[in-house]
């Protein structure tokens, strides 16, 4: 998860996604870290400007891989601020 520009729309969304999950799990440990994600999914998809229809607003769930969206930022730094558990779990799925 080191180079998100590279990643296509399908495995930003797996990370995203892999995040969410993980914060369900160990949300103190994410807390601590300043990693959680659901609040922040939650608020884009709930807000007003978030398109029903499927394909806008998938393209408006990638905006968040923008270079500046603090989504983004918090997954490149995901395995980086949490070498003992988020990066192990991390590394345990790529069986």
């Amino acid at each position: 998860m080191t180079n998100l520009n590279s990643r296509t729309p399908a495995s930003f969304l797996e990370d995203l996604i892999d995040a969410c999950v993980m914060e369900s799990y160990f949300r103190e440990h994410m807390a601590e870290r300043d990693l959680l994600f659901h609040d922040d999914v939650a608020q884009t998809i709930l807000s007003g400007s978030f398109p029903a229809d499927p394909q806008t607003g998938l393209s408006a769930l990638l905006s968040l891989n923008a270079p500046s969206h603090p989504i983004r930022n918090k997954l490149l730094r995901l395995t980086a601020d949490s070498p003992d558990l988020l990066a192990v779990i991390k590394q345990e799925g790529k069986v």
